[in-house]
């Protein structure tokens, strides 16, 4: 009887723990499909920064070039402002492809963190094209179903 026992839960042991836990190690792939395509998206308005801001919670915090910026309306201003004064050195808008490569996600609940190469190539109508290739991370908030980007760092990739 003690050998039917100790048999039983060795066998338990090994079955069950896998069974438990099977669906909290294993992310949604839905929400992961989600979260890549809300970057894929935001990759897609590098040309568009206003339409690129509806996928940014106003909360975000951006860190990148060793600066942290907080208050993504005025973050977004800034950005105009640059985006602007390029447009008008490089004499109209430039031809821009912007991938992503090497994406990894994970999803905690309502919350994702992804990281990712950015590739970006730019070519402006009066300049050589040029290239860059950096680091991201990101954290995106599930807010009544739809994912948002909560936060990102950029870092070079050299």
């Amino acid at each position: 009887m003690k050998l039917i026992s100790s048999a039983f839960l060795i066998i338990t042991a090994m079955f069950l723990p896998p069974l438990a836990f099977s669906n909290t190690h294993s992310p949604d792939q839905g929400d992961v499909a989600d979260v890549l395509a809300v970057i894929e998206k935001w990759a897609e308005l590098e040309h568009d920064l206003t339409a690129q801001a509806e996928l940014v919670r106003d909360d975000r915090v951006q860190i990148g070039g060793g600066i942290r910026q907080s208050n993504q309306a005025e973050n977004l201003a800034v950005q105009l402002l640059r985006y602007n004064a390029l447009l008008e050195t490089w004499g109209g808008e430039p031809e821009m492809i912007v991938r992503i490569e090497d994406p990894l996600v994970r999803v905690y609940g309502d919350v994702a963190v992804a990281s990712f190469i950015r590739l970006f190539d730019v070519a402006p109508p009066r300049e050589q094209p040029n290239s860059d290739t950096a680091w991201f991370s990101m954290v995106l908030v599930k807010d009544s179903g739809e994912w948002k980007i909560a936060h990102h760092h950029v870092s070079p990739a050299n």
